[in-house]
């Protein structure tokens, strides 16, 4: 389909749309033990939402077989249900609605595996609200923030190429240093939310910063001249 000229919002689930930590750490914990590993600091911990979780455990200097053992037994716990204990932050419902209604088309760019994307976002009631999921592949083959933007532009029919895409087209909303930089990739503005797993420092990479649900909306508003 051909939407590149429609505004867009692109929009990260954990840290973001979805208080993913207790899921995440859940799982992430039980799999350390299992290939008998110590656990990290809690302050490591609480910085695991975002980027792809063989990335992070890659990160504890494991092995390839480590890793490979570690996020076997993750999934094993998200497929269990692990992924239920993530709750919705507050205002989604509302924001979603209101983009919608101001012709806005609006896609997830998580790193985050597709299956558990769509089943997080339809447990919170948000799935319908989106005209397209973009989101790491389950195969492994799409797993970074950019690979995920970039399939995500396409599926969507919008423009990579920022040199040839209309000027405030596109935003990308996320909460970490990942969805700041993927965005950057393609010339598109993120906008940093302060309830997600960032901090002050990661946030200095976006184009702006919101504190809340309606200053978020404020700021989308304007970047898409809306």
């Amino acid at each position: 389909m051909s939407t590149g000229h429609r505004p867009t919002v692109l929009i990260d689930v954990d840290g973001t749309i979805a208080d993913s930590l207790p899921a995440i750490a859940h799982g992430f914990r039980l799999a350390l033990e299992e290939i008998d590993r110590p656990l990290p600091p809690e302050s490591f911990i609480n910085t695991i939402p975002g980027p792809p979780m063989v990335e992070t455990l890659a990160s504890l200097g494991l092995s390839d077989e480590q890793v490979d053992r570690a996020f076997a037994v993750y999934m094993e716990h998200q497929h269990a249900g692990a992924w239920q204990r993530a709750e919705m932050f507050p205002g989604w419902p509302e924001l979603l609605r209101d983009w919608r209604a101001a012709g806005v088309q609006l896609a997830t760019a998580t790193s985050k595996g597709e299956y558990f994307a769509c089943k997080t976002l339809d447990n919170f009631g948000l799935l319908d609200a989106f005209d397209f999921i973009g989101a790491a592949s389950d195969d492994g083959s799409r797993q970074t923030k950019t690979e995920v933007i970039e399939y995500t532009l396409k599926e969507l029919g919008i423009e990579p190429d920022e040199a040839v895409r209309p000027r405030g087209s596109v935003v990308m909303v996320g909460d970490r240093i990942h969805d700041f930089e993927g965005a950057a990739q393609f010339g598109i503005p993120a906008i940093a939310v302060k309830w997600g797993y960032g901090s002050e420092s990661e946030w200095a990479s976006a184009a702006a910063v919101a504190s809340s649900p309606g200053d978020l909306n404020r700021v989308v508003r304007e970047m898409l001249y809306l």
